[in-house]
């Protein structure tokens, strides 16, 4: 009892504190979008077809769950500077990282990660960022990538949500839900922000 009521002191703490602050900074990101878009057919048409995805068919459950698997390695490693004991992904059955015991904090992070993590949207981001800037077929697929991954984001992150918030082992149920769902929107105002931001660079604003 005395852990579910630390975390969700905890949770209404970063959302008092930082929930401001993300807000600001996502807003300063939307303010900064003007039309046209400095690839605006390929940066449309790549979010108009993860729509399209999305509303099509549910993740390919195999590769969903690898993406969720390796977020929970890929910040364990980063925390721990140490292999895992296993790693189980299966088609539709979910999967496991195994690992050894570690401190709260860090067991939050690990736990967490798959839901404020985007494998696939954040390397695609820092390449279109620090990248290829001047316009030209290689800006415009990365372009048309950064729309096309955060719609697909959005669609892992919901299906996440969905089937990791009941069970007592599932994801959010260890981190405590309030305390979850307040890491979860402050990591996607962050990521929304600068996809915003990246999607504006080459414009004659200067973004």
């Amino acid at each position: 009892m005395l852990r579910v009521i630390v975390r969700f002191l905890i949770a209404v703490a970063l959302a008092a504190g930082l929930g401001p602050l993300c807000w600001l900074v996502l807003e300063w990101a939307a303010r900064g979008l003007a039309w046209p878009l400095p690839d605006t057919i390929a940066t449309l048409g790549g979010a108009a077809l993860g729509l399209l995805l999305a509303l099509w068919r549910r993740p390919n459950w195999f590769f969903h769950t690898w993406l969720h698997e390796h977020a929970h390695l890929i910040v364990y490693v980063l925390l721990h500077w140490r292999t895992p004991t296993g790693l189980r992904v299966t088609d539709g059955r979910g999967g496991a990282l195994e690992h050894f015991e570690t401190d709260a904090v860090r067991a939050t992070l690990v736990q967490i990660a798959p839901y404020t993590l985007p494998l696939l949207l954040l390397p695609v981001l820092a390449l279109r960022h620090y990248g290829v800037v001047e316009p030209g077929p290689a800006r415009q697929v990365m372009s048309a990538l950064v729309g096309f991954l955060f719609l697909h984001h959005l669609q892992g992150l919901f299906y996440n949500v969905r089937i990791n918030c009941t069970g007592d082992q599932a994801d959010l149920v260890k981190v405590g839900r309030p305390l979850a769902f307040v890491l979860i929107v402050l990591a996607l105002m962050l990521v929304t922000a600068w996809t915003l931001r990246v999607v504006m660079i080459g414009s004659p604003s200067g973004w």
